[in-house]
């Protein structure tokens, strides 16, 4: 059985300068589209494959222990090297003896966890009399090679004296902590973080929800820091998807990057143009106050109380807390202009109203302009 806590594995790494890099971080169980993804760029021997953590967990129903096993054998290549992310230490936080409720609440309350992947396979019922102890020990033989493989990935790497790579953040890399979590598990490093001293890679916060401006889930990219910021948000925020953030090679240090997602696509027929608000605003993360003006078939219009602005939400995203106020998270009063030939992801297909996704930009467009959708 792994240990609760795990002491900071840190790996120098001086690898080949003239090979292409690819980094990827916050899989979350999406076998389908991280494999499509490395096939799409045409991943091969020659490439380097860096996999800063969340490989699994909030995947759909068997996609998270698939894509670990996936990853797992990925691993066996001399040019791949998967790390640790805060969502791969789940059996280090449900397996110790006191840990039943947190074991529960991953298996019975958030569904959707490799745990839940392994019941299934082995027949047992998910519910609040689910076995403790039979569970557990069941994964410490039967699953044994997950966990010795969990517990044996890297928390940060130095690659050639020009890149750190880090799943959550780190403020000092001369100075690491003892164990691994704080620096899996940092939020908002990119704007909490200090300017670093060489390029830092990392994932685990949504890029969309540092941009209040606009809806976007693309890398960010911030020389002047030096943190580079690639969790597009997979099966974390709607219309979130895969980063692959890529290196020439280390000489001429060029960096770009795809991303890919797991919604429906769509090919514009027309071109579409609207007239937006002068003040573009992106809701995401937090729980914000707003006000029901209007509604509208499955959208609402609804007035956000911290920057007074009005807004269309799709129902799904709005709620009522404990105290009756409404509230909503994931959205935006932009409308996107699209030209005729675009390709489009279709994130929630609703009216009068559906969101979609361009060039990793989230927005709205009337649902008529797509019906003809297969």
């Amino acid at each position: 059985m792994i240990a609760l806590k795990k002491v900071t594995k840190k790996r120098q790494l001086n690898i080949e300068t003239n090979r292409r890099i690819i980094f990827v971080s916050d899989i979350h169980g999406d076998y389908n589209t991280f494999k499509n993804g490395l096939e799409s760029l045409g991943f091969n021997q020659n490439d380097y494959l860096f996999i800063i953590g969340d490989i699994y967990e909030k995947g759909d129903a068997g996609m998270n222990l698939k894509t670990l096993r996936y990853v797992q054998e990925l691993a066996k290549k001399p040019n791949v090297y998967p790390m640790a992310g805060n969502c791969d230490e789940v059996f280090r936080f449900i397996m110790p003896d006191d840990q039943k409720e947190r074991f529960l609440y991953y298996i019975v309350d958030k569904k959707h966890s490799v745990l839940n992947d392994i019941a299934d396979i082995e027949g047992i019922k998910v519910d609040r009399n689910l076995d403790f102890d039979m569970f557990r020990h069941l994964i410490d033989t039967k699953y044994h090679d997950c966990l010795d493989f969990i517990d044996s990935l890297d928390d940060i790497i130095f690659i050639n004296d020009k890149l750190v790579l880090v799943h959550g953040g780190v403020d000092d890399i001369n100075n690491l902590p003892k164990y691994s979590l704080s620096m899996l598990k940092y939020d908002k490093f990119y704007d909490l973080g200090p300017k670093m001293p060489m390029i830092t890679i990392v994932g685990h916060y949504p890029t969309r929800n540092y941009r209040h401006d606009i809806a976007c889930c693309n890398p960010i990219l911030d020389m002047d820091k030096k943190i580079f910021s690639i969790d597009g948000g997979n099966h974390v925020c709607k219309g979130g998807q895969i980063n692959f953030l890529i290196l020439d090679n280390l000489e001429n240090m060029n960096f770009s990057y795809k991303y890919f997602d797991h919604y429906p696509k769509y090919k514009m027929t027309c071109d579409v143009n609207y007239e937006n608000p002068k003040k573009i605003v992106s809701l995401s993360f937090e729980n914000n106050e707003v006000e029901v003006l209007d509604q509208d078939l499955d959208f609402y219009l609804v007035l956000e109380k911290k920057t007074n602005q009005k807004l269309w939400v799709h129902s799904s995203y709005l709620f009522k807390d404990k105290n009756g106020v409404y509230r909503t998270y994931d959205a935006t009063n932009l409308f996107l202009s699209l030209n005729k030939g675009d390709e489009i992801s279709v994130i929630i297909k609703a009216n009068p109203y559906s969101l979609v996704k361009k060039n990793g930009y989230i927005g709205m467009i009337e649902t008529k302009y797509i019906e003809n959708e297969d």
